[in-house]
């Protein structure tokens, strides 16, 4: 197959296709309406010859040919920007905000500053205060802040693609009464830990309870993750946090926590990168969100 006989408008495109392998979120990420994109992808099979993308039963999945594809594809893309990017980069100098929960803001943090120090040394990184998927999403829509990791899905206003599948777990020591077996019931019988700056997780929990007619005590809630493994560690307590927010064994924690299967289901909730329009073609914005996505994915896919 020959990338050269595709139009260079739609590389872009077909490349953020073959990361996501979803046209939609292909979509948002370069910047095209739907349709566009639909009409676009369908000239790049008829020219390639091959349908690229095919039903994999859960999930749709990349043809052979495509699998082929993407690493000349990336190669094509950096050969055509790196020049000029890189000239544009070493010059900028700027501030870019960032919000995102304390975990995973703690592990990408020195990764993101080393990263960007290499490749564009001039722009300076302010983490912000987390204080809920909701206030993040308006302070991005306010133009207080330039990118949000958080749970929300973005509006018309912004754009956003999801960086992690994240799965929810019960924690709890590991000698906890429940640790062994644990139901809905035992689950219900001891105090909950409760992560205030999960908001989106604790309101579905807090639905699903009440849909049932059942409810759970929350013995103590708290700010952030970083407090929570001490906590589970030092008492009857019960969490449900994402996977990723589980911190392994430490010097500081040097036991690890029981990680369960929440005993109700617990829908997965992509983590998703977010930012205004208004920040299209902003290449210091562009720039660190890469590096973020970049970096999120090597430390976390897996977990």
């Amino acid at each position: 197959m020959n990338l050269a006989s595709v139009d260079p408008k739609h590389l872009s495109l077909l490349n953020a296709v073959f990361d996501e392998m979803h046209l939609a979120r292909a979509a948002a990420r370069v910047g095209l309406p739907l349709p566009a994109a639909a009409s676009a992808l369908e000239r790049c099979r008829q020219l390639l010859r091959d349908p690229l993308l095919e039903d994999g039963g859960h999930s749709m999945q990349l043809t052979p040919a495509a699998q082929a594809l993407r690493e000349p594809l990336r190669q094509m893309l950096a050969a055509a920007g790196t020049e000029r990017e890189d000239a544009g980069l070493a010059r900028l100098s700027r501030r870019v905000r960032i919000l995102m929960p304390d975990y995973p803001a703690q592990v990408v943090a020195q990764p993101l500053f080393q990263a960007l120090a290499a490749e564009a040394p001039r722009l300076d990184i302010e983490f912000q205060p987390w204080l809920g998927d909701a206030a993040a999403a308006a302070s991005l829509e306010r133009g207080d802040t330039e990118l949000v990791m958080g749970a929300s899905a973005p509006s018309l206003a912004m754009r956003g693609r999801a960086v992690l599948q994240e799965r929810c777990v019960v924690v709890m020591r590991q000698d906890h009464p429940t640790a062994q077996q644990l139901t809905l019931q035992k689950w219900l019988d001891y105090p909950h830990l409760r992560i205030s700056c999960h908001d989106t997780l604790n309101r579905m929990l807090d639905e699903q309870l009440a849909a049932q007619g059942l409810a759970r005590r929350v013995g103590m809630t708290v700010p952030n993750f970083l407090m929570a493994p001490a906590l589970l560690q030092g008492s009857d307590l019960i969490a449900v946090m994402p996977m990723h927010c589980v911190p392994a064994a430490t010097a500081a924690h040097p036991v690890p926590l029981a990680c369960l299967r929440p005993p109700l289901p617990v829908d997965a909730l992509p983590l998703h990168l977010l930012q205004h329009r208004r920040h299209d073609g902003d290449l210091a914005v562009a720039h660190v969100a890469e590096a973020l996505e970049r970096i999120v994915k090597q430390r976390f896919t897996g977990r």
